[in-house]
C-alpha cells in the first residue's frame, strides 16, 4: 500500500507561522489592538524601537521600499506609524512608532510568550525546546 508522501517542510513552516500570526492577532484583538495583516505584522517585527529608516526595513525584509511605504501608509491610517523626512539625510524617510504602536509591541511580546507556552502544552516542552534549537541554528546563507 502506497502511503502519501510527508508534507514538505516549507509547507509545515508556513503553517506554523500562520498559526502563530493568527493566534497573535486574535489575542491582541482581545486587548483592544487593531487587526493586522501578515505583512503589517512582519513589518512591525522588523522595526527598531523609536525610528527606523524605510530603506533599512526593506533590506531586512528583502522587499522593495515601495512595499515598505505601502504598508507603512496602511499602518499610519491605524495610528501605529508615522513617516517623517530625515532632517539630516534628505533623501531618506524615517518610520516612527507612535505610542499606540509601542503599546501594541509591549502587548505582543507578552502574547508571544503565552503562545510559546501554549505550544509547549500542545507538543511538549522537549519538542518545543528542540524546535527552538533547530530554528536558532546557523543555517548559513541562502542557496543560490
Amino acid at each position: 500500500m502506497q502511503l502519501d508522501p510527508p508534507a514538505p517542510m516549507t509547507l509545515l513552516l508556513q503553517t506554523a507561522q500562520t498559526w502563530v500570526v493568527h493566534s497573535l492577532d486574535a489575542r491582541l484583538a482581545t486587548r483592544g489592538h487593531p487587526s493586522l495583516t501578515e505583512a503589517q505584522t512582519a513589518l512591525l517585527s522588523n522595526l527598531d524601537c523609536g525610528t527606523t529608516y524605510a530603506s533599512a526595513v526593506a533590506h531586512r525584509m528583502g522587499i522593495s521600499r515601495q512595499a515598505v511605504y505601502r504598508t507603512v501608509r496602511e499602518m499610519a491610517e491605524l495610528g501605529l506609524l508615522e513617516l517623517q523626512a530625515d532632517p539630516v539625510k534628505r533623501n531618506q524617510k524615517l518610520i516612527v512608532m507612535t505610542d499606540k504602536a509601542n503599546a501594541l509591541v509591549t502587548d505582543a511580546r507578552a502574547v508571544l510568550a503565552e503562545i510559546e507556552a501554549e505550544l509547549a502544552n500542545r507538543i511538549g516542552p522537549a519538542d518545543t525546546a528542540a524546535l527552538r534549537r533547530a530554528l536558532e541554528a546557523g543555517w548559513g546563507d541562502s542557496l543560490t
